[in-house]
């Protein structure tokens, strides 16, 4: 198919077509992570893997400003784009760039002084701090490296570039699992080889889109400009969405854990690992696609051209529930397959993992609808919708399901959580599109 543009009529078709390099990205970050996660485990040991999944979710909060920057900032850019400013759409990605260059580096500096205070928050125990120390030091020196990248993969969305993202993803993902073999297998450069190979492919990624951004002859590249603090703060905003979701991953993981631990002890920890593999692989095709389109509602809502946003809107919220059924199915049929590669050693952690699976893949159409409904208010600058559509779906609800399904039902129901999250958050979506996008009497009528 020929290259996309965010300004083509989108079909279906082209909707998913446009999306592959979003999702191609999404599934290589995911895919990459089991990787390392298997390298670790099997050359490191069961307690460095601890470690090293105890200490990602904070790390992963702290890298999470790139995804707020780049999301909120490509709607904004394609605004401009839309709106025949592209001049004005160069600055702003220029500024927010630098913007994110300079806080990112705060962020890291802080992060690398206080990071055992950060293990420790993590839940790590003391026999564990040390390896997350180690690690999570590391991985700060490399914080705005890999900031970047998040937010250059989506200015390559709007730039048509989307393939050319995809290209870097792959080349992250190659050279972090090539310097893992190397580092740990070859060298045993133990648990620093393994995040200096992390940090270093983040390095290796972010020198294809600073290629492509510095060369003028693109329409989208960097260039001088002045400071415009409205569109920072409306980058923010627009971003609000992806920050609260990367603060609920990192606190609901922790309370997440500890809570299986005391309904079901360790092996409920282990079967939520499991289930956590098998959800980062769908949702990683849920936020490509909700990620990818960002910047054509962007551009459309720049137009002003209501009903065509009205329209992609509709189209889109068929393909993600057309997504979710397959992989609803497939996390049921193939449950007691998956498990078993991740703990097939143990009859009992795989029986309970495959029930975790099943019952947690029953959320994953709903979770498309939602997690895609947030695109589509990010796109149109509506961050305060957004980010109460992530809030509800990951953070308050879960919490609240967490503690009260066990306590109202058994134990098992723990799993229920992600589901019933999902319904809750729903309806208030419902709610959200009828006041964003009323029908035209009701419209006419304001």
């Amino acid at each position: 198919m020929a290259n996309i543009k965010i300004s083509d009529h989108f079909t279906a078709q082209k909707m998913l077509w446009f999306a592959i390099p979003c999702i191609g990205m999404q599934l290589v970050d995911n895919t990459y992570q089991m990787v390392d996660g298997y390298f670790v485990s099997n050359v490191l040991g069961e307690e460095v893997f601890a470690a090293e999944n105890m200490i990602f979710p904070p790390i992963a909060l702290l890298l999470a400003l790139g995804l707020v920057l780049g999301a909120g900032g490509s709607a904004i850019i394609a605004y401009y784009l839309g709106e025949g400013k592209d001049a004005q759409a160069r600055q702003t990605m220029s500024m927010i760039s630098l913007f994110l260059l300079i806080t990112g580096s705060i962020i890291s500096a802080v992060a690398f002084a206080f990071m055992p205070y950060i293990a420790a928050l993590s839940g790590a125990t003391k026999e564990l701090v040390p390896y997350c120390t180690v690690y999570g030091r590391v991985l700060a020196l490399f914080m705005p490296v890999q900031m970047l990248n998040y937010a250059f993969q989506e200015y390559l969305v709007v730039a048509d570039e989307g393939k050319l993202g995809f290209v870097s993803s792959v080349v992250n993902a190659v050279s972090n699992i090539i310097l893992d073999y190397l580092f740990l297998v070859r060298f045993n450069y133990g648990l620093v080889g393994v995040a200096a190979a992390t940090g270093m492919a983040w390095c290796f990624s972010l020198l294809v889109s600073l290629i492509y951004f510095f060369n003028k002859k693109h329409n989208l590249h960097f260039v001088l400009f002045k400071i415009n603090l409205k569109d920072i703060l409306q980058s923010l905003l627009n971003g609000s969405s992806e920050m609260v979701d990367a603060v609920s991953y990192a606190i609901v993981g922790i309370i997440f854990n500890r809570r299986l631990i005391e309904l079901l002890s360790a092996r409920g920890v282990a079967s939520f690992a499991v289930t956590e593999y098998v959800s980062g692989v769908f949702v990683a095709v849920l936020m490509g696609f909700g990620i990818a389109i960002i910047p054509v509602f962007g551009y459309r809502f720049g137009e002003k051209n209501y009903d065509e946003l009205k329209r992609l809107r509709n189209t889109g919220l068929k393909i993600v529930v057309i997504l979710g059924v397959i992989m609803t199915a497939i996390a049921i049929i193939f449950s007691s397959v998956i498990s078993g590669v991740f703990v097939g050693y143990d009859e009992e952690l795989k029986d309970m993992a495959t029930y975790a699976l099943r019952i947690c893949g029953l959320a994953y159409t709903l979770c498309g609808i939602n997690m895609f409904s947030s695109s589509v208010f990010t796109g149109v600058s509506d961050g305060l919708s957004s980010a109460i559509i992530a809030f509800l779906r990951s953070f308050i609800m879960p919490i609240i399901f967490i503690f009260a399904l066990p306590a109202i039902f058994e134990n098992d129901a723990v799993w229920f959580t992600s589901l019933c999250s999902e319904i809750v958050t729903i309806v208030f979506v419902a709610l959200l599109y009828r006041i964003r996008f009323p029908k035209k009497g009701e419209q006419e009528n304001e």
